[in-house]
């Protein structure tokens, strides 16, 4: 199963890419689904198999606030929002 990775800005989407390259994490960048809501345009799409591995090299980078969102029936549920106040 799928999941995506949500920032408030592209840069630190674009910083997130790097992070997780650095930490040989499979992802990809991909336009943000129109039914989550969020200052930006882009998302990042990850498998769930790398969650765990994933949220800390995002958190040990300092890339936060960020949410992590899985679709279920068509739906899109945040599993988890790191960061935010």
């Amino acid at each position: 199963m799928e999941m995506v990775i949500v920032f408030p800005t592209t840069h630190l989407t674009l910083s997130a890419e790097k992070s997780l390259e650095k930490a040989c994490i499979g992802h990809r960048t991909i336009m943000k689904p129109r039914r989550i809501s969020s200052d930006c345009g882009l998302a990042i799409r990850i498998d769930s198999d790398s969650f765990d591995s994933c949220k800390e090299a995002l958190t040990s980078d300092g890339l936060l606030p960020v949410r992590f969102l899985q679709e279920v029936e068509e739906e899109w549920e945040c599993v988890e929002e790191l960061g935010v106040s």
